[in-house]
């Protein structure tokens, strides 16, 4: 498990979409938001997945997440899989992912949940 994490999150980097999904790499719906210049620039699930609030916690070493919608609703995310318990991944499975996806994403990369593999995220400084 560990080595396809880190094959994932430390392989070469793949080009964002123009429509701001993603080529093939978990990475590329990571820099989406980064690529940007403003967050009108960003595509619109990602522009949901980044404004909408939303809770993300861990629920499993091995990229598996729970995602809490305003709504109340509640998805589990699995990262490494790419899938999501949503209606719009089961009905549709859109390009760079469903807004749960792309929120877990994020989360991981600005720190603010533990990476899939379960461990914190370090700080630099």
């Amino acid at each position: 498990m560990e080595e396809v994490l880190h094959e994932r999150l430390s392989g070469p980097a793949e080009a964002v979409a123009p429509d701001g999904g993603r080529t093939g790499d978990v990475r590329d719906r990571l820099v989406v938001d980064e690529n940007a210049e403003s967050q009108d620039d960003l595509e619109p699930r990602t522009k949901r997945a980044v404004a909408e609030a939303m809770d993300v916690s861990l629920l499993s070493k091995g990229g598996r997440y729970e995602v809490q919608s305003a709504s109340g609703n509640r998805y589990e995310v699995d990262i490494i899989d790419e899938s999501c318990s949503c209606p719009d991944w089961q009905q549709r499975s859109p390009e760079g992912g469903c807004k749960h996806l792309r929120r877990v994403d994020h989360e991981i990369e600005r720190g603010r949940v533990p990476r899939p593999d379960g461990r914190l995220p370090t700080t630099s400084g």
